[in-house]
């Protein structure tokens, strides 16, 4: 017996609207304006007309302020820790001793882990 698979086509249409005005705009005529108030972040989909009413409202208030520089990210610190290295360096002496062929850098497959878990509790 045969089957046959009808697929259907689908089309997405993605339609923008102006926040505050509710007037319909294409992708290039959007502006997107993000602002902070207060530790809150706001995002406004407008048109360009609004986008600049929006910043000569603010122009004041602007002028006025005070630009916070953005706080700097805590560092990273990459590798293992001297335990964890320890640790590793074990287990790819046990299964080298073993025949078991594990890579000298890089991550250890989990079922080597086990075993040398398993032969060492």
């Amino acid at each position: 017996m045969w089957t046959i698979r009808r697929t259907m086509a689908r089309r997405e249409i993605t339609q923008y609207f102006d926040d505050l005005d509710n007037s319909p705009l294409t992708e290039a005529e959007l502006n997107v304006v993000r602002f902070s108030v207060d530790g809150t972040d706001y995002t406004l989909d407008v048109s360009a007309d609004n986008a600049a009413r929006f910043r000569d409202a603010l122009s004041p208030f602007l002028e006025a302020a005070r630009i916070v520089p953005a706080a700097p990210r805590p560092r990273r610190r990459g590798g293992m820790s001297d335990a964890n290295r320890t640790r590793t360096r074990q287990i790819r002496l046990w299964a080298q001793d073993r025949g078991i062929e594990v890579a000298s850098r890089g991550k250890i497959p989990q079922n080597v882990i086990d075993a040398y878990d398993n032969a060492n509790s």
